[in-house]
């Protein structure tokens, strides 16, 4: 979407929030999505936060 001006720039978020892990609970890889910063910030704005499913969702029921 953004060319070469977005190559290489993505965030990770954690599907899991941290605050929620057990003390000796570590992250997995397959609790961890990349998504670009937009995405992220849309990602947290509720609570509970969004699934990936369902910002995807939204994304595409918008487009013009």
């Amino acid at each position: 979407m953004y060319g070469v001006l977005g190559e290489d720039y993505i965030e990770c978020h954690h599907t899991k929030p941290v605050s929620e892990y057990l003390v000796e609970q570590s992250t997995n890889i397959n609790d961890l999505i990349l998504v670009c910063s937009n995405c992220h910030r849309m990602l947290h704005r509720k609570r509970p936060w969004l699934k990936k499913e369902e910002l995807i969702s939204i994304i595409v029921n918008n487009k013009d």
